[in-house]
Order: structure tokens, then C-alpha cells, then sequence
């Protein structure tokens, strides 16, 4: 297994307030392993190696959130182990059960021409091929069978497959995506 050991520092602090910070969750805490703190951690991708290129990991839960110095991480039977500074209990492991890791989106790598995260279609503008807009998007929902864009309107959400014909165009610098055949889609209503 792989195992990585990181050098002193500022154990945790108060995870940053400003606005422009976008959190991205990586996965979540799924238990205490051993006596030491040790975190089980299940990822979201199975195959990212973003937690390698970490020093510090944010912590979310109960909405609050603090940044933790990675001391250790390495591949375990069920995913990875990770020892965080100031989590050196088995109590206080468990009490991160639940818990979100995230990181800011300014540390996700960049991605060739053509592919996007799918935060980063959020608020982004919608448009029929006349140039009508329909909303923007809430948020990307994903389900077994297909992703969709969450269009949040006036009249309501409507989900928007994320394939050919509803996805016609995704241009995130000019802040726009264009979708078709609308008419085929539901619309949930406000209450």
C-alpha cells in the first residue's frame, strides 16, 4: 500500500469565510480505524489521486468546517486511511463520522478543452438554440442512468439530461449552455 507522511505545521484552523471560496467535497469520513485517530475515508471517484497532492484537507460537519493538516495517508482494505493533526483518538475520530472532505476549487486540476466539473455549472446561464433563456442551473443531480442539470426557472426546476438532444452546447467563458427539445421534459412546480 501507499503511504505518504507529511511534514509538521499548524495542526487545524478555522476554515476560511470569504465568499469566493467554493468548497468541493472529495468524500466523507466512514469511521475511526485503530486506536490512533486514523479516518476511514470513502471518495466520491475511486480513481482520483487528488489526496496525494494534499497537505490539508477541510473538514465539514454540521456546516461547520476546519482545516486539517494531513499527517498520513495510505491505501487501506476499504478504501484510503488518512491521520489528520489533532485527531489522535479513536473518540475523536468517530465524532468526524459523516463528516465532508472538501477542498477549494481553485486546487482541482485543470481539465483539457471540452471537459468541465460539474460545479462549475452552477449559475451558469441557460439558452434554447433561439436564443431564449430558461433558467440557470441549480445544480448537476446525479442518477444511475443519467446525469442531469438541475434548470431552475420561473416556472420551476426541470431536469435536463446531459446528452444528445437535450445538451446541445456547454461554453463555460461565455457563461452559457444551450439545451433543445424541452417540451419533452417535466416541470417541477414550486409549492
Amino acid at each position: 500500500p501507499t503511504r505518504r507522511r507529511f511534514s509538521a505545521g499548524s495542526p487545524l484552523r478555522k476554515a476560511t469565510t470569504q465568499p469566493d471560496v467554493r468548497w468541493i467535497v472529495l468524500g466523507y469520513v466512514a469511521g475511526a480505524h485503530g486506536l490512533r485517530g486514523t479516518l476511514r475515508v470513502k471518495q466520491h471517484n475511486q480513481d482520483s489521486q487528488l489526496f496525494d497532492a494534499l497537505d490539508e484537507v477541510g473538514v465539514r460537519l454540521a456546516g461547520e468546517a476546519t482545516v486539517h493538516r494531513i499527517q498520513e495517508l495510505r491505501s487501506g482494505p476499504k478504501g484510503l486511511l488518512m491521520q489528520l493533526a489533532g485527531v489522535d483518538t479513536v473518540e475523536s475520530a468517530e465524532a468526524l463520522r459523516g463528516a465532508e472532505l472538501c477542498v477549494p476549487r481553485s486546487l482541482l486540476p485543470a481539465l483539457p478543452e471540452g471537459e468541465y466539473y460539474f460545479v462549475d455549472l452552477e449559475g451558469v446561464a441557460v439558452f434554447t438554440p433561439d436564443d431564449v433563456q430558461v433558467g440557470v442551473v441549480e445544480r448537476v443531480q446525479e442518477y444511475p442512468a443519467a446525469n442531469v442539470l438541475r434548470v431552475k426557472s420561473e416556472e420551476g426546476v426541470r431536469e435536463v439530461p446531459m446528452r444528445e438532444p437535450y445538451l446541445v452546447s456547454v461554453d463555460l467563458s461565455a457563461g452559457r449552455i444551450v439545451v433543445d427539445e424541452l417540451s419533452d421534459l417535466d416541470v417541477e412546480r414550486p409549492s
